[in-house]
């Protein structure tokens, strides 16, 4: 009979050790199964908040102001020392004028917001987006170098200047 009670003991024993892996193994399962359930919800809540907020337009910095004589503060491009720009007043630049007004356009595909200056805005230019201010679209001219400022008053284009005061709609 001894060796009987030995053996249960032993049994017993072992029970006892598989009760507590297994007790251990269901603590385990339910902490990740609440952990995995946790982040599920948060997962979500973070997925319907970014869906629900407006998206950030990307902005892209293209003008500078800069001080040009006899203009004063005008417009330039943001590159080197910044090629003069330029807008028309009235009417309409086609292909044969853009030759030597090339218009100032924001790269292929990109549907950012201009920035350097208050009163930018985009108008469309074929497949592009063409930068204007003020609403007017902006120019460059292939006779200028550096700072030079020669193309104002040349084929009715006007040197961009800096206005102050509100933007139009």
């Amino acid at each position: 009979m001894t060796p009987n009670l030995a053996s249960k003991g032993s049994e017993l024993t072992s029970i006892g050790a598989n009760q507590a892996l297994r007790r251990r193994w269901i603590a385990r399962a339910a902490t990740v199964a609440l952990a995995a359930g946790s982040l599920t919800g948060l997962t979500a809540g973070l997925t319907s908040a970014a869906q629900a907020a407006p998206t950030a337009a990307h902005k892209l910095k293209v003008v500078k102001i800069v001080t040009r004589k006899p203009i004063g503060k005008m417009l330039a491009t943001i590159k080197g020392k910044g090629a003069s720009l330029y807008y028309m007043p009235k009417g309409t630049c086609g292909s044969t004028c853009q030759t030597f007004w090339p218009p100032l356009l924001l790269p292929k595909g990109s549907k950012a917001t201009p920035t350097g200056v208050a009163c930018l805005g985009t108008a469309k230019f074929g497949k592009r987006l063409q930068v204007t201010y003020r609403g007017k679209r902006l120019y460059t001219f292939t006779s200028d170098s550096g700072a030079k400022v020669t193309g104002n008053g040349v084929a009715g284009f006007k040197a961009a200047k800096v206005k102050t005061g509100k933007c139009p709609k």
